[in-house]
Formats: structure tokens, C-alpha cells, sequence
């Protein structure tokens, strides 16, 4: 499973755990403003998720290419990306296909 997948799957579970309370009529207000929050979040990480990920695969189409002049600045970008996504990934270190080797310090 690589990261891309095991955060689409978490935020998947996020979300449906999130409307399953919304559902519960004895939630208060405050867990409502939560519940809906964390559904903002989720839809937050996919887009995020969307972004950097067509930005690896420009990046390495650019690299496979060689179009680029100075192709320099690929590997750097890729490990940003690679960073990003393994922040996103962090919360759900506990989760048992949560590979440690994706969060490097």
C-alpha cells in the first residue's frame, strides 16, 4: 500500500465515522460544529492530496522526459512531496499499515 492509498483510506474512515455522529440526535452543538469540521478536514486533505500529487507526477514526467533545462529542482520537489504527504500520514501512526519508513525526520 503506498501512502497516497493509506491516507485515501483513513480519511475515508474519518469521514464516515464523522456522519455516523452527525446521524446521532442526542450530539450537542459543540459535537455537531466537530463532526462537521472534521468533514471539512477530510475534504481539505483530499485536495491536498490531489495537489501533490499531480505535482510528483509532473515532476516526475519532467524527470523521465528530460525536458527540462535544469532538472535540478526535481528531486528536491519529490522529497517535499514525499514530506507533505507523510505529515498528513502522522496522525494516524497507531493504524497497522502505517509504514514508519514514510516519516523520515
Amino acid at each position: 500500500m503506498d501512502i497516497v492509498d493509506f491516507l485515501s483510506a483513513r480519511i475515508g474512515e474519518d469521514e464516515a465515522a464523522a456522519r455516523a455522529l452527525l446521524g446521532d440526535r442526542s450530539l450537542s452543538k459543540s459535537g455537531v460544529w466537530y463532526e462537521q469540521r472534521l468533514l471539512l478536514e477530510c475534504e481539505a486533505k483530499r485536495h491536498l492530496i490531489r495537489i501533490v500529487e499531480s505535482a510528483r507526477q509532473s515532476a516526475l514526467a519532467a524527470m523521465v522526459s528530460g525536458s527540462g533545462q535544469d532538472a535540478g529542482w526535481i528531486p528536491q520537489s519529490l522529497e517535499w512531496m514525499e514530506q507533505s504527504l507523510a505529515a498528513l500520514a502522522l496522525p494516524y501512526y497507531d493504524h497497522p499499515d502505517f509504514d514508519q519508513a514514510w516519516f523520515r525526520t
